[in-house]
Parts: C-alpha cells; sequence; structure tokens
C-alpha cells in the first residue's frame, strides 16, 4: 500500500508500533526497512523529507491485520 502525501511522520510511527508483528516500507529500489525499528525509523525520516521516495514505496505487512492501524496513512487497495 502506498503513503498518503503530506502525513504526520511521527504519528504513523507511533502507530507502527501498535502493530502485532513487522511492518516494511519497500523502496521502489527493493530494499526494505523494518519501521519498527529505531535506526529504520530515522532511515525512513529522511525518506519522507523526499516526497519523491516516500510516493514511490509500498508499506507491506507480514499481518494482514495490521493494516487497521495505519489506514489513516495509507491509500486503499482498489
Amino acid at each position: 500500500m502506498h503513503i498518503k502525501t503530506n502525513i504526520n511522520v511521527i504519528n504513523f510511527l507511533k502507530q507502527v508500533q501498535k502493530c502485532r508483528s513487522e511492518v516494511l516500507f519497500e523502496t521502489s529500489q527493493g530494499d526494505q526497512i523494518a519501521l519498527k525499528s529505531t535506526l529504520s525509523q530515522y532511515i525512513f525520516c529522511t525518506i519522507a523529507k523526499q516526497p519523491e521516495l516516500l510516493q514511490s514505496g509500498i508499506v507491506r505487512f507480514e499481518r494482514e491485520d495490521d493494516k487497521v492501524f495505519l489506514k489513516d496513512f495509507l491509500y486503499s487497495e482498489p
């Protein structure tokens, strides 16, 4: 799922922590960033400052039911 434009990154990352399993941000180059990791959150914040990079990435969930925590930050799938 793609991240909406102009999200509050801090609130997004707080919601990620509520997820039961890992949440990954996958860049357009295929790199995966585990968003529950503090170091990875720092990297994600630098990506978030570049809207074209943020919008080209995809958020992936290990557990489908974790999507409910981030629904306000993601575009819904068709």
